[in-house]
Order: C-alpha cells, then sequence, then structure tokens
C-alpha cells in the first residue's frame, strides 16, 4: 500500500515538476544565438565578444554565432538591435566610445537611452593615445614637439570610433600648442593599427584593449592612456591625468544590450547567463591582458549609467567648447 501511494504521489507530481523546469530553460529560443560587435574581428570587442561567447555556449549548449558588423563608428548592432526581434536570439556588445558618437553625428541611427535595452555591463578600460615607431618619439611631450616641427600630414589621427574624445583633445591640444589633429576614419582598429606600424599614419587613439596587444607585440607605441591610474598590465604607460591633462581622465565601458521590446524574464535570463560566463576563470585570463577590468552589472544599473555617462560626455563637450548634436 505505501509503494503504491507513492508511486501515485509521484505520478501526480511529476506534471507538476517538469513543465515549470522545461519552461525555465526555454526563455531564451531553442536554436543558435548571436551576439553582433560593430568592429572588425581581432580588436578588443571582437575579442571580448568571442571570449564570453564560447563560455555562454558552453554552459547553454547553443551554438552562439559572434557577428561583425562593421560602419558608422561602430553604431551598425545598435541600428539593428532598434528593429530586432525582442525572442533573445540576438544581442549586440558595444562600446561606450560608439554610443557617445551620437553627440557629434547628426545622421546617427539610433538613441541608446531609448533604441536599445541594457542588459549587462562586462568591463571597464580607458583610452589609449599610441604613435608609429618610425616617427622616433617615447613620450607624448616629443610628440607634440614633432607635431609642431612638421608640415599638415604630421597631425592625421587614426581613429575608429571614439570622435569625440578628438574633438575635446583637440580643444586642449589648440589651446596648448596651437595644432589640432586630423581624423582619419576606419571601420576598425585593426586596419589602423597595421597604417600607423607601417608610418601611413603618425597616431591613432583607439580603446586600450585593441591598442594595446599592438603595444606589447612592438608594433606601436602607446603614449598616454585615459584613466585615473596606471594600468596594471601595463604600469609603464602615463596617464594623461599625469601628463598634465586632467579633463581627459575618463573611462569607458564594453556592455550587451537587447532589442527595446524585449521582455524583463528574456532580459534577466540574459543578465544571469552572462554574469555566470564573465566571471569564468578563463574569460579573465583573455581579457584582463587587453586592459579591460571587469566588471558586471544589473540592466537597472547599466541603463543609469548609459544615461550618466550621456550627460558625462555633453557637460564635456561644452567646457570644451564644443555644443553636441542632440
Amino acid at each position: 500500500m505505501k509503494r503504491r501511494h507513492l508511486l501515485a504521489f509521484g505520478a501526480l507530481a511529476a506534471p507538476v515538476i517538469v513543465p515549470s523546469f522545461a519552461r525555465a530553460q526555454s526563455v531564451l529560443p531553442n536554436k543558435s544565438l548571436r551576439f553582433l560587435v560593430g568592429f572588425e574581428p581581432g580588436g578588443g570587442g571582437d575579442l571580448t565578444a568571442r571570449a564570453i561567447a564560447t563560455q555562454v555556449e558552453r554552459r547553454l549548449s547553443r551554438h552562439v554565432i559572434v557577428e561583425n558588423k562593421t560602419g558608422m563608428s561602430g553604431a551598425v548592432p545598435g541600428e539593428l538591435m532598434k528593429k530586432g526581434p525582442p525572442d533573445g536570439s540576438q544581442l549586440a556588445l558595444m562600446s561606450s566610445t560608439t554610443l557617445i558618437a551620437k553627440l557629434t553625428m547628426k545622421d546617427y541611427p539610433f538613441d541608446p537611452l531609448k533604441d536599445i535595452a541594457p542588459v549587462i555591463q562586462v568591463g571597464d578600460f580607458p583610452i589609449a593615445f599610441a604613435v608609429s615607431r618610425k616617427i622616433g618619439v617615447s613620450t607624448f611631450a616629443e610628440y607634440l614637439q614633432w607635431l609642431k616641427e612638421g608640415d599638415a600630414s604630421r597631425r592625421k589621427i587614426a581613429v575608429s570610433s571614439n570622435v569625440a574624445f578628438i574633438q575635446v583633445l583637440n580643444v586642449l591640444l589648440g589651446k596648448a600648442i596651437g595644432e589640432t589633429l586630423e581624423v582619419v576614419s576606419y571601420r576598425g582598429p585593426i586596419a589602423a593599427v597595421s597604417d600607423v606600424e607601417q608610418g601611413r599614419i603618425p597616431a591613432s587613439c583607439n580603446t586600450v584593449t585593441s591598442l594595446l596587444p599592438a603595444h606589447r607585440g612592438g608594433r606601436v607605441r602607446i603614449l598616454m592612456t585615459t584613466g585615473a591610474k596606471r594600468l596594471q598590465v601595463a604600469n609603464d604607460i602615463p596617464t594623461a591625468s599625469e601628463l598634465g591633462y586632467p579633463k581627459l581622465d575618463m573611462r569607458e565601458w564594453f556592455a550587451f544590450f537587447a532589442p527595446p521590446a524585449t521582455p524583463a524574464p528574456i532580459i534577466a535570463e540574459w543578465n544571469r547567463r552572462l554574469s555566470l560566463a564573465i566571471g569564468d576563470a578563463a574569460v579573465g585570463d583573455a581579457l584582463r591582458p587587453l586592459g579591460l577590468e571587469l566588471e558586471t552589472s544589473t540592466p537597472t544599473e547599466l541603463a543609469a549609467r548609459v544615461a550618466s555617462h550621456q550627460m558625462e560626455w555633453e557637460k564635456r563637450m561644452k567646457t570644451a567648447g564644443m555644443e553636441p548634436v542632440l
């Protein structure tokens, strides 16, 4: 009798437990998932997305495809999120340097505050300023002197996303030495680094995650970074504040975003899955050497950071005498 009662209880309990578990497993669509990145393979954003995708794939047992959607200062993934399916099948890994480009571009394709849904922050990084080793300078002061002594071709600088940073830097340089830099836009950091290495462009400004491997490999020389303190993984590189440019004391970040109509349970599930992946030791081993300090967030915390970051850059630009495009 006892055995029959136990079997009957099990038969009744199973329908309650199993569907609930199945529902939990089906919050994310049961198909291949996509991470969209706005820059070419091999750059800091691409390497970050791929390291995380590998861990998500291992834990979720679903294929995670990293797709590179280049152009428009890295904004293409955001535009695709604006129009994308809200089923959790695709996310965009974007840089804060891409989001602030809205303040400088009249035809920017999406509103960072309305057209993308925050999921999770990945980590912080500074901006780096690097030069070609062929020009023979080893400090930022030497670079400025070299800039003043040459013709207009020396003012060219390779940039793939952080145009707003160059605009602020130009105001400071204009006041300090009477020179400004001429932006040469690239679709991604790989081609920019190549041209700097070959001496076709004398300098580049980009995320430290894209420039630090080339610096370590002797391809370019980073002269300064914009963080409040020196990088632990490259302690020989001075900060902009140390060199007398406190207004360039800034940190940027990578984060994942979803289409704006994505339901809250899917956002929460992605936040949980990505938090576990970012916390994996293999991801830290892969990304910390790039100068990325891993730090996650809730969707609400990320939304607040996007808003405050836009306000911070508006203020910074106005202080430098520039009017943001709003």
